[in-house]
C-alpha cells in the first residue's frame, strides 16, 4: 500500500490537475482506451472475477479497462477490493481523475467491515476533505477520517501514513468545534505519531520522541493527561515509552500496544468524531 505514497504527496498539493488543452491522442492512447465488455462478475475465492480482470488490466498498463473492471467488481458487492482500487484510480490517475467518484468509492470502503483496507480508504477521504477536492474544505471531517485510518474501531489494523497525516493536521479548537480548554493538539499528535511508529515507520517514532521531549522541557500540561490516560487504559509502561514500545516486532505485543493507544486516543479526542 505504501507504494502509492509518493503519488499521494504530489496530489496533496494540487486541487485540480489538467493536461495540455491541445494534446492529441496517440495510437497507444487509443489502444489504452479500448475496454472489452465484461462478463457478469462471479465470486472467486475471497475476491471476484471482475477484480481479477482489473488486476490483469493494470498489469498490461490499461487503466481504462482496469477501472471498468473494478467498477463492476464494486457494483457486484462480493468484496471491497474493487471499490478501493476504483477509488484509487479515480484519485491518482491524471487522465481518469474524478475526486467525486473517488470519494463515493472510498466512503463505501471506509465504512465497511474490511479491516484490511478500510483504514487506507479513510486516509483518502481525509485528504479529500483536507484539500477540498470535489467538496468544501472541512478540517474537522479530515481529522475524523484520518483518525479512522490511524485509530480504527475494532481490530487495530492501521495505515501508518494516515497516522502521519493525522499528526500533521490536527485542527485547532475552533475548527474541531470543541472548547479550547478541552483540546490538546500536541498530545493528539504525539499519540498519532506513536501509533504510526508501530507500522514500521521509524521517522514517526522520531517525531513522537521529539514532541515528548519538547513538552518535558516546558512542562506542558498534557503530559499529566497522558499519564492519567495511560493509567486508565492500563498501558503497560509510561507515556514517554510509547515510541520505544511501538517498534516491537512480535505481532501480539504490537497489537496490544495499538489497542492501548487507541483507547487513549478515544479518551483524548472521541468527542470530536
Amino acid at each position: 500500500m505504501r507504494s502509492i505514497w509518493a503519488a499521494l504527496i504530489m496530489v496533496m498539493g494540487l486541487a485540480v490537475v489538467s493536461g495540455p488543452a491541445d494534446a492529441q491522442p496517440t495510437k497507444s492512447d487509443k489502444a489504452l482506451r479500448t475496454v472489452q465488455p465484461l462478463s457478469p462478475c462471479t465470486k472467486d475465492a475471497n475476491v471476484d472475477s471482475c477484480w481479477r480482470a482489473g488486476v490483469r488490466a493494470e498489469e498490461r498498463g490499461n487503466a481504462e479497462a482496469a477501472l471498468a473492471a473494478y467498477d463492476a467488481s464494486c457494483a457486484a458487492g462480493f468484496q471491497m477490493g474493487g471499490c478501493y482500487e476504483a477509488g484509487k484510480i479515480y484519485f491518482l490517475n491524471a487522465k481518469l481523475r474524478d475526486y467525486g467518484k473517488s470519494k463515493q468509492k472510498m466512503e463505501r470502503v471506509c465504512e465497511s467491515t474490511d479491516v484490511g483496507i478500510a483504514p487506507y480508504a479513510c486516509k483518502y477521504l481525509g485528504i479529500i476533505y483536507r484539500k477540498g477536492l470535489s467538496v468544501a474544505p472541512r478540517p474537522d471531517r479530515a481529522f475524523s477520517y484520518f483518525a479512522k485510518s490511524c485509530f480504527p474501531r475494532g481490530e487495530p489494523f492501521i495505515d501508518g501514513n494516515g497516522c502521519e497525516l493525522l499528526g500533521n493536521n490536527v485542527p485547532d479548537a475552533d475548527a474541531a468545534g470543541v472548547p479550547e480548554e478541552d483540546w490538546r493538539p500536541e498530545y493528539i499528535a504525539y499519540l498519532a505519531f506513536a501509533m504510526g511508529c508501530s507500522d514500521n515507520m521509524p521517522a514517526q517514532c522520531t517525531r513522537a520522541q521529539a514532541i515528548h521531549q519538547r513538552a518535558v522541557k516546558r512542562s506542558a500540561n498534557w503530559l499529566a493527561r497522558c499519564a492519567e490516560d495511560a493509567k486508565t487504559v492500563q498501558f503497560r509502561a509510561r507515556c514517554e515509552d510509547m515510541p520505544r514500545l511501538a517498534s516491537v516486532e512480535e505481532y501480539d505485543a504490537r497489537q496490544s500496544f495499538r489497542l492501548s493507544v487507541v483507547r487513549m486516543f478515544r479518551l483524548a479526542a472521541d468527542y470530536v468524531e
